[in-house]
C-alpha cells in the first residue's frame, strides 16, 4: 500500500512538478510514452495513475498538488445514497438537496457527471495497451499482468458508463488527436457494451491477473482475478444476464480466499487488506486521503464539520429484530426499547440514540441545540452514520479534506453473496434447486445475527428479501441508489417522498417518548422515468453532433 501511494505521489512532483498531467500528452522535453514504456517502474506508476481514477464513494479524495477530487460520489459532502431512502442532509446547498433529491439535474448542471473522467482514463489505458503489446521489452510476465490491471480498470469505467447513461462510444484502441474526425463517434447499444465488458473481464481473468492469495500486501488496492470476477458478476446483474452473474460470484465463492469479517464495524476502519474486501482503494491520509470523519462524525465531536448526511427513520426500521421478525412500532416492547435486540447492523452502521462512539454517549435523537461544548448537534434525521468512521483518528486530522485513511471498499465478499443469491432466484424463476441462494443469504445474515430465511419462498417473496439484505448490509454503500435504477423500483420508493426521522422526550421519571417526524426542512423528492438515465452534459453534444441526448433531457 504505501509502495503504491508513494509511487503515485513522485510521479506527479517528478514528471510534472503537480498534480494535473496526462503521460499521454506529456511534453516532449518531459518524458515520452518510448521512455515510460520502455522501463518497469515508469509503466507501473503510468498504471498507479490509471488506478487513481477508480472510485472513493466517500465524496471526496485528495492526492498531494491536486485541489479536492471528486472520484465516484455524489459530489463534494454528500454519499451516493444521500439521495435515496437512507440519508438526508440538512445543508441545502448539499448536491444531494440542491440538485438529486428536486430532480433538477440537466445537462448543463449534474452532481455525478463522470462522463470527461471516464473517458480520460479510458484513454490512458488504451495508450498503454498500445505500447505494450506483442514486441514490447518488458518482462512478459509483467507486462500481461499490468495489462490485465489496465483492462480492468476500462471495464470498470464502461461499467460506470453504461449504468449512468445508457449506450456510450465504445472505443477500445488508441484515438488520433490529429484526425478530428475520428473523435465524432457515435453511442454503441447497451447490450455491445456489456459483451464488452464481459468478455474483457473473462479474459483478463483466465491470463493476466494473479489469484488475490499470490499478492502480498505491498500489492494492496491492485486487481486480482477474484476481483475481476466479482465485477463482472456485478456487472451482468445489470445487464439481466443471469447465468453469467452467477458463474462469474460462483467462481469468487469457489476460489475460498475471501471470507467474511465477523466484526463488521472493524471491517470498515480497515486501511487496507482486509480478508473480505475483494477490490479496495487505498488512501493513507498524507499521500493521498479523504474526508468522511470530517464530513459525516457527530459535529460534537469533530469540531462542528460533520453530519452531512444522516440516516432516516425508513432505514432505521427496515433492521429487523434478532428472531428475524420485522421491527414494529405498534409492537409495545418494541416501541418500549426500539434500539435493542435488533439486527447488529443497526448499531455497527448507525450511531443511535444512546450509542457509545468514541468513548461517548450521543444523545443524537433529543437533537440538542447545544451539547454544552458550544457546537451544534446538526443531526437533522436524530441519526449519524458510524460506517466508515475511525474511532482512533485525532480530532485535529478532521479539518481538512485529506486528513482520513480508511479503505474505500469497492467490491467486498458480502456483496458477492447476495448478487450470487438475487442471480440464481432470477436464473430459476426461485431460488436454485440445489439450495445454493438461501446458503449464500445465510451466510450473510448470520454474522448479523439474524436467522436463516425461511423455507419455501417463490420467487417474489425471495427477491424481496434481497432487496431487504441489500438495504442494510450494503447501506451508505453507493449500492442502494443504483440497486433502485436497476429494479427500476425508484419511482415508487422516492417519488413525491419526504422521508422521516426521530426525536425523543423524556420526562421526570425518565419515560422516554419517541416521536417520527417528516423532514420537510429538505425538498420533497421527484424521481421521474427521465431520471433512470443521467444527462449527457451538453458540452460533449455541442463537440461531437454524434452524440445523441438521453430522453427528457
Amino acid at each position: 500500500m504505501k509502495n503504491l501511494l508513494k509511487i503515485y505521489a513522485a510521479l506527479l512532483l517528478v514528471l510534472t512538478g503537480t498534480g494535473c498531467f496526462s503521460l499521454d500528452k506529456m511534453p516532449l522535453d518531459t518524458i515520452s510514452d518510448q521512455a515510460v514504456f520502455k522501463d518497469e517502474a515508469l509503466t507501473m506508476a503510468y498504471m498507479y495513475n490509471i488506478y487513481g481514477y477508480m472510485p472513493c464513494g466517500y465524496g471526496v479524495s485528495t492526492v498531494p498538488g491536486v485541489d479536492v477530487v471528486r472520484t465516484g460520489g455524489l459530489g463534494l459532502t454528500d454519499l451516493l445514497d444521500g439521495s435515496t431512502d437512507l440519508l438526508r442532509s440538512p445543508a441545502m446547498w448539499n448536491e444531494s438537496n440542491g440538485v438529486m433529491i428536486p430532480g433538477t439535474i440537466s445537462p448543463t448542471y449534474n452532481p455525478m457527471e463522470v462522463w470527461a473522467n471516464r473517458y480520460e482514463v479510458i484513454r490512458k489505458v488504451n495508450n498503454l495497451l498500445a505500447h505494450t503489446g506483442e514486441g514490447s521489452v518488458l518482462d512478459e510476465s509483467f507486462r500481461l499482468r499490468v495489462r490485465a490491471e489496465a483492462r480492468f480498470v476500462r471495464a470498470w469505467m464502461y461499467f460506470d458508463l453504461v449504468r449512468r447513461y445508457g449506450p456510450v462510444p465504445l472505443i477500445e484502441e488508441l484515438q488520433n488527436y490529429e484526425d478530428p474526425q475520428s473523435l465524432l463517434v457515435a453511442r454503441d447499444p447497451v447490450e455491445d457494451i456489456y459483451d464488452f465488458i464481459y468478455r474483457e473481464l473473462d479474459e483478463i481473468s483466465r491470463e493476466g491477473l494473479p489469484h488475490a492469495r499470490e499478492m502480498s500486501a505491498s500489492e494492496m488496492g491492485r486487481a486480482s482475478k477474484e476481483a475481476a470476477w466479482a465485477l463482472n458478476g456485478r456487472a451482468m446483474l445489470f445487464a439481466g444476464r443471469w447465468k453469467e452473474s452467477a458463474e462469474c460470484s460462483a467462481c469468487v465463492l469457489e476460489s475460498g480466499y475471501h471470507q467474511l469479517n465477523p466484526d463488521y464495524n472493524a471491517l470498515f476502519q480497515s486501511k487496507g487488506g482486509d480478508p473480505e474486501v475483494i477490490f479496495e482503494v487505498i488512501f493513507d491520509g498524507v499521500n493521498k486521503g479523504h474526508a468522511a470523519d470530517m464530513l459525516y462524525m457527530p459535529p460534537s465531536l469533530d469540531n462542528g464539520w460533520g453530519a452531512q448526511s444522516c440516516p432516516t427513520q425508513e432505514l432505521v426500521d427496515s433492521y429487523e429484530m434478532l428472531d428475524g421478525s420485522p421491527f414494529d412500532w405498534s409492537n409495545p416492547e418494541h416501541a418500549a426499547n426500539p434500539y435493542e435486540g435488533r439486527d447488529k447492523r443497526l448499531q455497527w452502521s448507525i450511531i443511535v440514540d444512546g450509542s457509545e462512539f468514541k468513548g461517548k454517549i450521543i444523545r443524537t435523537a433529543y437533537l440538542v441545540p447545544d451539547d454544552g461544548l458550544g457546537l451544534l448537534e446538526r443531526t437533522n434525521t436524530g441519526y449519524y452514520i458510524r460506517k466508515f468512521l475511525d474511532e482512533t483518528l485525532p480530532f485535529e486530522k478532521l479539518v481538512g479534506y485529506g486528513g482520513s485513511s480508511t479503505s474505500w471498499k469497492e467490491i467486498r465478499l458480502a456483496e458477492v453473496l447476495l448478487n450470487y443469491a438475487e442471480a440464481l432466484n432470477e436464473l430459476h424463476g426461485g431460488p436454485d434447486p440445489e439450495g445454493e441462494a438461501y446458503e449464500a443469504m445465510r451466510r450473510v445474515r448470520e454474522r448479523a445475527g439474524l436467522p436463516a430465511l425461511p423455507d419455501g419462498l417463490d420467487y417474489t417473496a425471495f427477491k424481496e428479501r434481497v432487496i431487504q439484505e441489500r438495504k442494510v448490509e450494503l447501506a451508505f454503500e453507493g449500492h442502494r441508489f443504483w440497486d433502485l435504477r436497476r429494479w427500476r423500483l425508484a419511482e415508487s420508493v422516492l417519488n413525491d417522498k419526504y422521508f422521516h426521522g426521530m426525536r425523543i422526550t423524556e420526562d421526570t421519571s425518565g419515560k422516554k417518548t419517541y416521536d417520527i417526524f417528516e423532514i420537510n426542512s429538505v425538498p420533497k423528492q421527484v424521481f421521474l422515468e427521465k431520471h433512470y438515465l443521467m444527462p449527457i452534459n451538453q458540452g460533449e453534444i455541442e463537440k461531437n453532433p454524434n452524440l445523441l441526448p438521453n430522453n427528457g433531457y
